[in-house]
């Protein structure tokens, strides 16, 4: 764990450039193979029969939802703050795609763990979740941030994927100031 404890009680966690460059090689396979679909949209990918608009449909989406992947974890890769910081005042995440700012522990309810098939996702419930969802400034991530509300009843989740931090250590962090604070 390359986690730095500050005087203040500050935990800072940088981001793992090993982990972002592996993931960004993935999203770049996913673009290659989409292009291939959308420039080949007769192959046969059931049986022997082609269904050339949905091999095209499928490599635009690929095209389309890993190429923007690719590039946030392209701009990730040279970010030099820390992927997450853990303070007396709350939880900063710089480490997912959503950027909230500063979520103090004030407004944070409850913190959990969940898995989504092999993805772990730390889920934070805040008080004021709408207020939250309003700080993006993209719109894409509105929607997205809106989306994870209505299917987990919360816009803010923390996964490791991008942190030089394990997991389970992660959650038992953030489930401990938390609870230090009740």
């Amino acid at each position: 764990m390359a986690s730095t404890l500050q005087a203040n009680n500050t935990v800072e966690i940088p981001l793992s450039k090993t982990k972002l460059a592996l993931l960004l090689i993935g999203s770049l396979a996913f673009v290659a193979a989409g292009l291939w679909f959308v420039t080949h949209p007769d192959i046969r990918l059931f049986g022997n029969r082609p269904y050339p608009v949905f091999t095209y449909t499928i490599g635009v989406l690929a095209i389309a939802l890993f190429g923007f992947c690719a590039y946030c974890l392209f701009k990730k890769m040279f970010d030099t703050r820390p992927g997450l910081i853990v303070s007396d005042e709350g939880i900063t995440d710089n480490a997912s795609g959503f950027t909230f700012g500063l979520i103090p522990w004030a407004d944070i309810e409850d913190i959990n763990a969940m898995e989504m098939g092999k993805q772990k996702l730390i889920m934070v419930f805040v008080s004021n979740p709408e207020d939250y969802i309003g700080t993006q400034t993209n719109g894409i991530m509105k929607k997205m941030a809106a989306m994870n509300y209505r299917s987990y009843g919360t816009p803010i989740s923390i996964t490791a994927n991008t942190l030089q931090y394990d997991f389970e250590e992660l959650y038992r962090l953030l489930r401990g100031r938390m609870e230090s604070r009740a």
